[in-house]
């Protein structure tokens, strides 16, 4: 079927392959690199590939952001297909430089292509809850919103949207150069481990700091809990990084809590959990 609009994120996203299919959605990939070696993500390694080289190889990735090249080659084939509004729904732009390379790629589209109307959105959000905000915007498209009007529910949608997510450890964080020596030294002596949110500039910042793994779950419960108010509609998603039984756990106590809602669970995604680690948890969410 001709689509008028089109929604495009980054893998960073984690959008469900249902909902890629069923609304057209275009994921362009991160990129991972390690051993000298660069990976699309998720498509020349997966979540699971990487995380259990993480553990065993012991190997450090680095991440960066799609290029503008692959930006422009995006945008340029949907041109032609006959789109007429682009929508990128990026990762945000204080994690990651994929929002200004997707700006730089729209400037060089609308210099040549004038008829097009293509917005950079930045979602301030990443994971699965960045995903929510694009299936969104992809729905209301195909109720024939305007992508001026989508932009305007997208700005109060990313105030409705979050993530809280806990660390097995403080390892990966300290190996990446995301924290020093001695605040690793000192976390890992008494037992502390970070509850992680991104607050509504984009930026990831702990929430929660806890003394061993017992309140892990409840508290991250608690924490969304306190975050939705009274809704009609909500998304849920569980997120594992190769801690799957843990995943499981998180999944039941939030059905508990959450009865009427589905919550599955999804692979964290490989661009992050690079950073924070395998055996990270964590409940993504979107209400109205």
């Amino acid at each position: 079927m001709m689509r008028k609009s089109v929604v495009v994120t980054d893998s960073a996203a984690q959008v469900p392959t249902e909902a890629i299919d069923k609304y057209g959605i275009e994921v362009i990939p991160l990129l991972i690199s390690f051993d000298n070696k660069n990976y699309l993500d998720g498509i020349d390694i997966s979540a699971h590939e990487l995380y259990q080289k993480m553990r065993n190889d012991k190997i450090v990735p680095k991440t960066s952001a799609p290029t503008i090249m692959q930006f422009y080659q995006s945008f340029e084939k949907h041109i032609k297909e006959g789109v007429s509004e682009i929508l990128f729904v990026s990762l945000s732009s204080k994690l990651s430089s994929t929002y200004n390379a997707a700006l730089d790629a729209a400037k060089m589209i609308r210099e040549k292509y004038h008829d097009c109307e293509i917005v950079i959105y930045d979602s301030l959000m990443a994971t699965i809850a960045q995903g929510f905000l694009a299936i969104e915007a992809a729905q209301r498209f195909e109720e024939g919103m305007s992508i001026k009007n989508v932009v305007t529910f997208l700005d109060g949608a990313r105030k409705r949207t979050g993530i809280a997510a806990a660390l097995d450890t403080l390892e990966y964080l300290a190996r990446g150069g995301r924290i020093g020596k001695a605040q690793y030294v000192l976390g890992t002596a008494i037992q502390i481990l970070p509850i992680l949110g991104i607050d509504q500039e984009g930026i990831v910042a702990p929430v929660a700091n806890l003394r061993g793994k017992r309140k892990v779950i409840p508290t991250m419960v608690s924490l969304i809990k306190k975050q939705i108010g009274a809704y009609h509609k909500a998304r849920f998603a569980v997120m594992e990084a190769d801690a799957h039984e843990r995943a499981e756990a998180l999944q039941k106590a939030a059905m508990e809590a959450f009865p009427k809602n589905e919550f599955p669970i999804v692979e964290f995604t490989p661009v992050m959990g690079a950073h924070t680690g395998p055996g990270l948890i964590g409940l993504a969410y979107y209400w109205e």
